[in-house]
């Protein structure tokens, strides 16, 4: 008889025990996906919250100011194609900047502006001599005018050496690439999708004229006269003659890419021959004096000493 209590005891614990686990595991799914769908829209709720100060507030004001400003140019008369413009104009193609002329003649004109409105308050408010108010109204007014050519310079400088320097790497991935079985166009839009890097946005902004119907030799050309590189243009030039003589552009890219790594290691080893040269005047002039210090010191205190 206390067998069967037992046994029925057990047969009934183990029923509410199965009844009971699995309410639990509908429970604890509910509370699951409850807890998924609440962190999904605390996610969308604070995703606003989540960007920093300058994305939510500096960014569109930025944006809204140089909408302005495109549109203000674009109701301004358009420039005269004089040498002077033309060459501003490659320039600030060279430059990567994405504004046309007009925009930074625009630019340029209300900065002029600014800083003259400047200049002729502190000519009104400093309490200082008339020179040197005269003195400070001429640099507030040269600080826009030589201030941008400076910055356009500089600009297209720094562009240069990073397509300088990007090129090499840039042409090793593309070779992988063809040789994986891209063309090479395909192999360029691939490796922008990837990298934003300064060669490949140029080789992708030729790709892209070249499939809105510009001549292929026409868009290379053009990417290489604005970017003003002579290894890119040496880079160009060896596509164009591959292309019109049928030559497979995997080989192209292999002598490319080789010739680019052999460059590039003889203007490191220059750099490093330089090294020496351009050590020895702060060696000359931080280190000698104070050794001249510590070894005659002495010696003219004794002197000086002597003579008194």
């Amino acid at each position: 008889m206390r067998f069967v209590v037992l046994v029925f005891t057990l047969a009934v614990f183990l029923t509410l025990l199965a009844l009971l686990n699995g309410v639990g595991v509908k429970s604890d799914q509910m509370r699951k996906r409850f807890s998924q769908v609440q962190e999904t829209e605390r996610a969308y709720s604070d995703e606003e919250l989540r960007k920093s100060f300058s994305e939510r507030v500096i960014r569109p004001v930025i944006k809204q100011v140089s909408a302005r400003i495109r549109r203000s140019a674009g109701n301004s008369k358009p420039l005269g194609p004089s040498k002077a413009n033309i060459k501003l104009d490659k320039q600030i193609k060279a430059s990567g900047l994405s504004i046309t002329l007009q925009e930074f003649t625009f630019i340029k004109g209300m900065l002029i502006l600014v800083f003259f409105a400047i200049g002729i308050s502190l000519f009104l408010l400093l309490p200082l001599s008339l020179l040197l108010r005269l003195l400070i109204l001429l640099v507030m007014a040269n600080i826009p005018l030589y201030g941008t050519s400076y910055f356009l310079t500089s600009r297209v400088k720094s562009r240069k050496e990073k397509i300088l320097h990007e090129l090499p790497e840039t042409m090793d991935v593309l070779v992988v690439s063809v040789e994986a079985g891209l063309g090479l166009d395909a192999a360029i839009l691939r490796q922008y999708a990837k990298n934003k890097s300064a060669v490949l946005t140029e080789l992708s902004n030729a790709i892209r004229e070249v499939q809105m119907g510009v001549p292929r030799r026409t868009a290379l050309k053009e990417m290489a006269d604005r970017c003003d590189v002579k290894e890119l243009t040496a880079f160009v030039t060896a596509l164009l003659q591959a292309d019109s003589l049928g030559v497979p552009i995997k080989n192209v890219l292999d002598v490319q890419a080789e010739r680019l790594r052999i460059e590039r290691k003889q203007m490191i080893q220059a750099k490093a021959a330089k090294a020496p040269i351009k050590i020895m005047l702060p060696t000359v002039a931080f280190i000698f004096p104070v050794i001249f210090i510590i070894l005659l010191g002495p010696a003219v205190v004794n002197m000086i000493a002597t003579l008194s």
